[in-house]
């Protein structure tokens, strides 16, 4: 394996970040990355690291010290972690966990805490290795940041099964360019989330649609019949984020490509 080397973030890491925060199931335009960097570069106790191979980004962490009303010493967070998913298992999930961990030492915190969603079992295992505890339940709740009516959060999940990629593709991309088209927007009344299954081996491509996002396709389509409807919870684990609120209009070939790069 080559020299590993984790160092801070910089906005020249954008289009890498993107890339592998877009893997882990949040879609993110590398443009908005530098901002981001800065902001939190603004804020003491707070820290960005990539590890970086053979000149490549392949994986980043963030870390974060708050003072406590509970304790005399700094609570530290580590929010989010991400590695290549071309290289992982190789130790660099590992390597800047450590460095995430001496950071928060160095810094006076004496306990390094995280959360992460239910649906992430493989990402449980992997702290569970590393001596993390289950000691607590994150609760959470999505804020408007819009002065118009909040949307509504689906909790169930409609399955669309298209038998070949291209089908798949193209469904995604027709649908992205309708949800981020004023007339949809202007109608919004329900958060539009749609989730995939990548396919593999012979397997047909799964979508997972929420009730938003099927109120939406039945719009600019002809009326979609679902294959079945499952909870949130039982969303796969290797599904991924491929359409949001926030989504842009795509063309088939980059709705392909994001397929594609899960297989």
């Amino acid at each position: 394996m080559d020299p590993l080397t984790i160092r801070p973030a910089v906005a020249d890491d954008a289009p890498a970040l993107a890339r592998m925060l877009d893997q882990l199931g949040y879609p993110t335009d590398a443009s908005e990355i530098p901002g981001r960097l800065e902001r939190m570069r603004e804020r003491p106790g707070t820290t960005v690291f990539v590890a970086e191979q053979r000149g490549r980004p392949i994986g980043v962490v963030t870390v974060h010290r708050f003072p406590s009303l509970h304790t005399s010493e700094p609570v530290a967070w580590l929010t989010a972690l991400v590695v290549d998913e071309t290289v992982r298992g190789s130790g660099v999930g590992s390597a800047l966990v450590n460095r995430a961990e001496e950071w928060a030492s160095r810094h006076g915190a004496g306990r390094l805490a995280l959360t992460s969603h239910l649906r992430r079992k493989e990402a449980h295992e992997f702290y569970k290795r590393r001596h993390y505890e289950h000691t607590g339940v994150r609760l959470a709740k999505e804020l408007s940041t819009r002065p118009a009516r909040a949307t509504q959060r689906s909790d169930e999940f409609h399955v669309l099964e298209f038998e070949h990629h291209d089908e798949a593709a193209s469904f995604v991309a027709a649908l992205s360019r309708y949800v981020s088209s004023p007339a949809h927007r202007s109608d919004q009344k329900e958060s539009l989330e749609v989730w995939a299954r990548s396919p593999v081996h012979r397997e047909s491509v799964k979508l997972f649609l929420s009730d938003g996002a099927l109120s939406a396709a039945n719009a600019a389509f002809a009326p979609v019949p679902p294959h079945k409807t499952i909870s949130r919870q039982s969303l796969p684990d290797e599904s991924f984020l491929i359409i949001g609120d926030n989504t842009a209009a795509w063309g088939a070939d980059e709705a392909s490509a994001r397929l594609t790069q899960r297989a």
